[in-house]
């Protein structure tokens, strides 16, 4: 009986030694996360296939121009593209390794995501909302804010929010001044 008492007794403090671990670390993590600068050298980076986003702590000079490239028609594109609640856009263009899709207030891009180079790099500011989100199941980032797009070839271009998802092979950013409840409500609608 003694011997019983004893076992149960370490285990008792085992678990109490545990518990007071775990609480310390979530304690830490919470006074980190408070702290903007902590919480962004702790969340430097956020990775879906084909893209990364980099929490910095400045963004360089911005261009607000970019090309979207060649203009083509919709159906001459090397995959089939994905649509917004299935509506023909504006404009398609080919650059950047994919298709610009312009509608009114929103630019969708598309492009086959490998296994090969990162497409699309963004740079975005500690104080700037990114977060990872599900897009039907599937693994996305959200940008809240202003942000830098570097697109292969070319100088930092001034965005702004935007979403950028997987979907099968494809990975997608679309951009447009809405919330986040709004542009995955977006992004479900493609097909």
């Amino acid at each position: 009986l003694g011997g019983v008492v004893a076992r149960l007794d370490r285990r008792r403090r085992r678990r109490r030694g545990l518990v007071l671990a775990v609480a310390i670390g979530v304690a830490a993590l919470a006074v980190a996360f408070a702290v903007p600068a902590s919480r962004a050298s702790l969340l430097r980076f956020f990775h879906v296939r084909g893209a990364t986003v980099s929490v910095i702590d400045g963004l360089p000079p911005l261009t607000s121009h970019r090309s979207l490239g060649q203009p083509i028609p919709l159906d001459t594109a090397a995959f089939r593209l994905l649509l917004p609640s299935g509506r023909r856009p504006e404009s398609v263009h080919a650059a950047d390794g994919g298709y610009w899709l312009r509608y009114p207030g929103l630019l969708l891009f598309e492009f086959q995501s490998g296994g090969g180079p990162e497409v699309l790099k963004k740079a975005t500011l500690g104080k700037t909302k990114v977060e990872y989100v599900q897009v039907r199941g599937e693994p996305g980032i959200w940008i809240g804010g202003r942000h830098a797009l570097y697109l292969p070839g070319g100088p930092p271009v001034a965005a702004g929010r935007a979403l950028i998802w997987q979907h099968g092979p494809l990975t997608l950013r679309l951009e447009a001044a809405v919330d986040l409840e709004r542009a995955l409500a977006i992004a479900q609608s493609v097909r």
